[in-house]
């Protein structure tokens, strides 16, 4: 794994034959390569505390100060030269690297362009030293006082070609960009003291005392700190921590998803997609969560050395490490932490929701009543509203849950419907339970077609074979032109475990269903199906959509009253579901209410 601290080597020029291996290319395209490439090698050097100072977007003047190891006099000149690194000497350190910077070519790059100044010292010297460039010409070398560390100025960038300064954005644009990259990196390196300085100007400084959790709230969005959910899991070689945000917050665009290799940001599909597999049944279409993830791998396990501005790498195993992601985010999301609280929709300005919650709780009750028997309370059932919105058609990828995953899942400590008290049954929709430190809300349908498409979806993926065979058949008419369409609605049927034979004229057979299915179920499920369109049978996007569909018409009603074995059942189910938080179109199946979240609405605290 990657340690920031590197007792690296004396910097030396690299032979020919490794300098052409290198993906070499322009390093500074913008004063945001500058500060990135500057802050890279602050990192390296080990350094606590860094500041960066712009002005004019960077164009004019970028200072950036460590108190990392420093460089000797001695070496200040060859620092300049370009392949000349004390990060890689041979062909194998570029397999498996472990520093940040390693292509020795930013500081020539950069004095190539600019007027530089750098001035160092490291601890075991008395003074320090001095060495000033200008369009790539060394211009002064001398004796400096200076505290340890390094500080490098870089004045006038592309003051010698001016018609690549013409394509540099206007100064706020550039601020914005190197801004954004800089609470990037405060992220990766919370105990690292970072001050970003923007036109004399402190724009922010984090602490450095560690804590990611608080990078995150102090530099995003403080808003968003009640949804997050720690993410921390590893496998021989492989580590990911962070956090990410429960399916109650989201946002328009994938902004919020930050992704770190060993230390360094960078840009990943697989990463990309391994996120949207692991909210697939947890948002709205066109909804994206929160991701500030680090993941930490053996160097030989990933290529660096693809592009120059190694914002890109290169898994040589991407399904392994997109597999590891989605595990760990997963498991993040089934923890007791990620379950919806009704104060984020308070925070969403859902109206009613104090005069639900009041109503809810008002609910007269004494000690005298056996909570074992479900009442069912009438009353305004729109104040739930917001709890019961229909819901748009969505696209959600067909996934296929492997065995390795449920069995990780299954040996996390996770929350437990069965747990729970039952109290009511309100408006014989939603059912009222409790624990110790919280009162629950569960949508019994939303709750019931979860199961439903879960038990269906095994099926449908070759994770469950087991059917069972009716003593009586059960007979169903078809249309004609239902009949002729057999071919498709069969082969999903018996995809998921039904056995159906043609009887008659429009008539057929349904001798086997899904042993996970009760008769009742299984026959409404039928009908759903045949009612659904499904015209390709080979579409897993068309069969997932009849699946979703007909789960959701075969599941429990709002409306439909529960007795207590039906309630305790229901509870227990919920337990074996992989994500038993929302509905397959990712609506919420229960909402909670902590006793302060309670005493906060009554005014008590």
């Amino acid at each position: 794994m990657r340690s920031r601290f590197l007792g690296l080597s004396k910097i030396k020029a690299l032979s020919k034959e490794l300098a052409s291996k290198i993906a070499a290319g322009e390093v500074v395209e913008r004063p945001l390569s500058i500060v990135k490439e500057l802050l890279e090698n602050s990192i390296d050097a080990g350094a606590s505390a860094v500041t960066v100072e712009i002005k004019r977007g960077g164009k004019e003047y970028i200072r950036v100060t460590d108190n990392g190891r420093g460089i000797e006099k001695d070496q200040l000149e060859l620092a300049f030269q370009r392949y000349a690194t004390s990060k890689i000497s041979t062909e194998e350190d570029l397999l498996n690297i472990h520093s940040l910077g390693f292509r020795g070519e930013a500081l020539a790059s950069v004095a190539a362009v600019s007027k530089t100044e750098l001035i160092s010292k490291p601890a075991s010297e008395i003074i320090g030293s001095k060495i000033v460039f200008e369009g790539g010409e060394k211009t002064l070398l001398s004796d400096a006082a200076c505290e340890d560390g390094t500080t490098i100025i870089v004045r006038d960038l592309f003051y010698n070609i001016p018609v690549r300064k013409k394509f540099l954005k206007p100064d706020n644009t550039e601020s914005s960009l190197i801004a954004d990259y800089l609470q990037k990196m405060a992220l990766a390196y919370p105990d690292i003291k970072l001050r970003f300085i923007n036109n004399g100007t402190i724009l922010f400084s984090t602490l450095g005392k560690g804590s990611l959790f608080d990078v995150i709230i102090s530099l995003y969005s403080p808003q968003m700190a009640r949804s997050l959910v720690e993410v921390s899991y590893s496998q021989p070689g492989m580590r990911v921590y962070g956090y990410v945000s429960g399916s109650e917050f989201s946002k328009p665009n994938k902004r919020g998803q930050i992704f770190f290799v060993n230390g360094r940001w960078i840009r990943s599909r697989v990463l990309d997609s391994a996120i949207d597999e692991a909210y697939h049944d947890k948002l709205f279409d066109g909804r994206y969560p929160a991701a500030y993830l680090f993941l930490e791998l053996e160097p030989s396990s990933i290529d660096v050395n693809v592009h120059p501005n190694k914002t890109e790498i290169k898994f040589y195993d991407e399904a392994l490490i997109k597999d590891f992601t989605v595990l760990a985010v997963r498991k993040a999301l089934l923890s007791t932490e990620a379950a919806p609280d009704i104060a984020d929709l308070v925070d969403k300005g859902s109206r009613n929701v104090d005069k639900t919650v009041q109503k809810v709780l008002n609910y007269p009750q004494n000690e005298s009543i056996n909570h074992n028997i479900f009442l069912s309370i009438d009353g305004e059932e729109e104040l739930f509203k917001s709890l019961r919105e229909e819901q748009q058609s969505i696209e959600i990828p067909m996934i296929k849950v492997s065995e390795e995953l449920k069995k990780e899942l299954g040996r996390e400590r996770r929350f437990l419907f069965s747990g729970l008290q039952a109290i009511a049954q309100l408006f014989t929709t939603y059912i009222l339970a409790k624990d110790e430190k919280n009162i629950y809300i569960i949508d019994q349908h939303a709750a019931h077609e979860r199961i439903m498409y879960e038990k269906l979806l095994s099926k449908f993926n070759g994770d469950e074979t087991a059917s069972q065979i009716l003593i009586a058949p059960i007979l169903i008419h078809t249309t004609a032109a239902q009949t002729a369409a057999f071919e498709q609605w069969g082969s999903l049927l018996s995809s998921i475990g039904f056995v159906i034979e043609g009887f008659g004229t429009n008539e057929f057979l349904i001798k086997e269903i899904p042993a996970s299915l009760k008769l009742q179920e299984a026959e409404i499920f039928v009908n759903s199906v045949l009612e659904s369109d499904v015209d390709n049978p080979e579409s897993f996007q068309e069969k997932r959509d009849a699946i979703i569909s007909a789960s959701c018409k075969a599941a429990v009603k709002g409306g439909d009253k529960l007795a207590e074995e039906e309630i305790k059942s229901l509870f227990e189910e919920l337990d074996r579901c992989e994500n038993p938080f929302s509905c397959p179109h990712g609506r919420p199946s229960f909402l909670r209410f902590s006793e302060s979240e309670i005493e906060h609405f009554f005014k008590r605290k």
